[in-house]
């Protein structure tokens, strides 16, 4: 967890992100523990961290996105634990980050997360 911290710390001090996504992402991180046991450290949640991090940066300047669809889309709603992962996603932006993410950033976020859930089997 130390190394996902300063992850984190690292993004801050270089002005990568601001100090309120950092919050968000600490809250994301509590969040996932707290509610359902997802454990994020330096080797399962690295990229998933820098990933989101610059969703939200992106999203809170209003840059545009492109939106998926298609293979990734279809190929990701195969997988077992979707649904679940939806859900979670879905928790993530309306009680951690109060932000709505585009379709790209979110299908990247349950991708993560199914990773993660795999890994708790």
């Amino acid at each position: 967890m130390e190394k996902l911290l300063e992850r984190l710390r690292i993004l801050e001090q270089s002005n990568t992100i601001t100090q309120k996504t950092k919050e968000k992402l600490l809250h994301m991180i509590s969040y996932l523990k707290s509610t359902y046991s997802i454990i994020l450290n330096e080797d399962n949640g690295g990229r998933f961290i820098t990933h989101t991090a610059m969703a939200i940066e992106r999203i809170e300047k209003g840059e545009g996105f492109l939106q998926c669809h298609g293979i990734m889309e279809e190929e990701i709603r195969k997988e077992e634990n979707f649904t679940k992962a939806q859900a979670i996603a879905d928790a993530l932006e309306q009680n951690v980050f109060k932000i709505t993410f585009p379709l790209q950033e979110k299908y990247f976020i349950i991708t993560n997360l199914l990773v993660l859930m795999e890994d708790l089997q």
